[in-house]
Parts: C-alpha cells; sequence; structure tokens
C-alpha cells in the first residue's frame, strides 16, 4: 500500500506512476493471499481450546465480513473526502500494525502440540 501511496503522491512519470501502482496493488493482494489471509484462519484455532474454538472461529470470520462489507460500501466515500493516498495509506499502517502486534503478541506454534501451546498460554496469564 505505500508504494501505492508513493507513486501517486511523488511527481514522477506517468508510466512509471501507473506501473508502480499496478505493481503495488498486486504485491498486497499477493502478501495478503499468503500471510493475514490464510493465517488468521490457522493461528486462532491454535491459541484456543477445542473447547471454545469454533465460537471463535465463527465470531472471526464473521468480523472479517463485515469489515470487508464496510470498507466495501465506504472506500469511494473515503476517496472522494480525503484523496487516494490517504486511504491506501491508512490501509497500510492498519496491516503494519497488525504486523506488529502479531509479532509482539503472538505466541510460536510450530513443532507444537496444542497442549504445549494451551499450558505455555495459561502460564503467561499469570
Amino acid at each position: 500500500m505505500f508504494l501505492v501511496v508513493s507513486a501517486i503522491s511523488f511527481p514522477i512519470d506517468e508510466e512509471l506512476r501507473n506501473n508502480l501502482s499496478i505493481s503495488g496493488t498486486i504485491l498486497y493482494i499477493l502478501t495478503y493471499a499468503i500471510g493475514p489471509g490464510p493465517v488468521r484462519g490457522l493461528i486462532i484455532p491454535e491459541l484456543n481450546s477445542s473447547r471454545t474454538r469454533g465460537k471463535i472461529m465463527s465470531f472471526n470470520f464473521s468480523v472479517h465480513w463485515v469489515c470487508n462489507f464496510l470498507v466495501g460500501l465506504f472506500f469511494l466515500e473515503l476517496v472522494k473526502n480525503f484523496g487516494v493516498a490517504p486511504v491506501y495509506a491508512s490501509f497500510g499502517a492498519v496491516s503494519l500494525l497488525a504486523a506488529l502486534f502479531s509479532y509482539s503478541f503472538l505466541v510460536e506454534t510450530k513443532g507444537r502440540s496444542l497442549e504445549e501451546i494451551e499450558m505455555s498460554l495459561n502460564t503467561k496469564a499469570r
């Protein structure tokens, strides 16, 4: 998203601007498809007990689709009021904050059983 913002904001050649905007959009889609898109469906079940997993996953996907709906509903209005660059910069900022949150607060689950993960989360809560 920041590549798209840069292409829009800085005075550069129009052909380069178009190519950077398209490249930034494609890169965003690709990185979302291999990162935060499917990962939230994998991490959330690992970090919750089997007793609450179904309810938490249904809440997770409900929030996801409501947010998608709201972005689609208000995107053009936001662009009209604030411009393309600030809207895309806010999308990039939210993505950056989500990455920082994930790096700071999510526990490593690779190679660990669900019981080990649950025990490590219970000791952190104390």
